[in-house]
């Protein structure tokens, strides 16, 4: 039945709301371009734990610093990560040039002349998968002849029984045809391997792989030349960071693997140009730097000073407890990059409360990183170096007497920048990327004074919530922000060019950097005696 008054008829119909709202996009997501022990290459995967992560991309390694950061990472409240595994690709625009291999091993039949029969290859790239063996084994079921018969395929790593997959079938018809089974990504496939039938031309059952165990071999981690343009990668390809192209809610990126010119000034372009300001990069200082020589990194080496508002710059790196021993070896602790922590705690200071967006990333409250348990260098920790390095906008992190560790510095890399410090950059983001999703309804709309209307209120009403939330330092909501979009903005020649503009402005929060206190001496009592006499 429709709408059209034809003849007599009762019509129901909804109302659109009067004010439309604007949800908040996700703000502490983060993005980690790494190298780790396995993992799918240039392909990202969002783990939300330390267990999850370790189950797809293994644990620590001596050739890389990502497993470290994941771990900073989780530690300090992060809940959200993207992980990019990256290899060096001889062309990085070519993402089919990776020089990273997968172990694999190709199983015979058991017909008189064996004949290949079954491929296994490892999961994921790497020499991780060298240390994986197959074991084929009489079926549980008893189905030993016939078209349907049966094997049992047993996964071994490192000498541990990982994976069994019981009664499997060669079979391409069968519910438990053997690729069907162990490459299927519901959950219930293999973790390690995947398989691929290579279609024997032995009759069943002897086209069922041989009663053996066979290891796999091949495998290559692909790290040998790695390079920066493997980190900053190319959009042809989706390589390096490029990788995150598809990924829209990533609003921290880091990379504890690589501390070069290339690689930082590629964080920030991409945060700031590629993905349009919608993301902060977290930079990691060059490893073993002195107080002059971070600062003349940060000046000149790799000119980030002024460079971009939508990066912040932390020093020195941070000591942790030895995670491995088999790894690291008998050392009480490791040194480590602390972009890992410091994306962890941005993410514990946003789901604190309310507003912690709002909330600086620093202080003995704000700033305290879980896990750390030393620093790389001491001097941090005389005032002098610090009052060195922090007008450069370097954050140091450091330990005052009798209390821990924590980071002592809220400045972006931009002092000219219209919000240059952590949290009014990230929170401007955090608004700007809210509002740029809340109102595509306007888009096609007709664009008149109703629109232009319900658009204002709309965005209003989502900027009142933040001000409730302490993202402005105004008293009253309209010394704090406003919205604009009236005809003098809107006027015959916008409306006509389709086009309709919105100005907002925000009084931001400004962080306390300086607390300066004034002691002087008591002489209230002497000065009423004198104004007696």
């Amino acid at each position: 039945m429709g709408n059209e008054l034809l003849s007599p008829k009762v019509i129901v119909q909804e109302a659109p709301p009067g004010i439309r709202t604007i949800e908040g996009v996700s703000t502490a997501t983060t993005g980690i371009v790494g190298i780790f022990e396995r993992g799918p290459v240039r392909t990202p995967k969002l783990v939300t734990s330390w267990a999850e992560f370790k189950k797809r991309y293994g644990t620590f390694i001596t050739a890389g610093k990502g497993p470290e950061g994941v771990f900073g990472y989780f530690l300090n409240g992060g809940k959200q990560l993207w992980v990019s595994r990256t290899v060096h690709y001889t062309t990085i625009s070519d993402p089919l040039t990776k020089t990273s291999v997968a172990a694999t091993i190709t199983l015979k039949d058991r017909a008189g002349t064996p004949l290949n029969t079954l491929r296994v290859d490892a999961l994921y790239d790497g020499i991780w998968g060298n240390d994986l063996k197959v074991d084929i084994k009489a079926p549980t079921s008893g189905k030993e002849t016939g078209s349907t018969a049966e094997f049992n395929l047993e996964v071994i790593e490192d000498g541990i029984v990982k994976e069994i997959f019981p009664n499997v079938s060669m079979l391409d018809t069968a519910k438990n045809y053997v690729e069907t089974v162990i490459n299927a990504t519901d959950g219930t496939g293999s973790d390690l391997i995947k398989v691929t039938d290579l279609d024997s031309a032995t009759a069943a059952p002897n086209d069922r792989p041989a009663v053996a165990q066979t290891a796999l071999a091949g495998g290559v981690d692909g790290l040998a030349a790695l390079a920066d343009a493997d980190f900053t990668g190319d959009s042809a390809g989706t390589t390096g960071i490029r990788a995150f192209d598809i990924v829209n809610d990533i609003r921290i990126l880091i990379i504890p693997d690589r501390q070069t010119t290339a690689v930082h000034q590629g964080m920030q372009d991409y945060c700031e140009i590629t993905r349009n300001k919608s993301m902060f990069a977290i930079l990691d200082p060059p490893v073993a730097n002195s107080y002059t020589a971070v600062v003349t990194y940060v000046e000149t080496t790799a000119a980030l000073l002024e460079r971009s508002e939508f990066s912040a710059f932390y020093w020195p790196w941070v000591k942790v407890v030895n995670p491995s021993t088999t790894v690291y070896g008998g050392v009480a602790d490791i040194t480590v990059p602390p972009s890992g922590y410091l994306a962890g705690l941005y993410a514990q200071n946003d789901g604190r409360k309310v507003g912690g967006i709002y909330e600086q990333p620093a202080n003995i409250e704000n700033g305290i990183l879980r896990g750390v348990i030393g620093l790389e260098t001491e001097t941090v920790n005389d005032e002098t170096r610090r009052d060195y390095i922090y007008p450069r906008r370097i954050n140091p992190i450091w330990k005052p007497p009798g209390l821990p560790i924590h980071v002592d510095g809220s400045r972006t890399l931009k002092a000219l920048g219209n919000f240059p410090s952590v949290a009014e950059r990230r929170g401007v983001i955090y608004i700007s990327e809210s509002v740029r999703t809340g109102i595509v309804f306007a888009k096609h709309r007709n664009n008149d004074d109703r629109l232009r209307a319900e658009v204002e209120a709309a965005i209003k009403l989502f900027l009142l919530l933040q001000y409730r939330a302490g993202a402005f330092r105004g008293s009253t909501p309209d010394k704090s922000f406003f919205v604009d979009v009236s005809k003098d903005l809107n006027t015959p020649a916008v409306v006509f060019s389709r086009r309709l503009l919105v100005n907002i402005g925000l009084a931001t929060q400004k962080p306390a950097e300086f607390i300066i206190i004034t002691i002087s001496q008591d002489t209230r009592e002497l000065e009423e005696e004198l104004a007696g006499v």
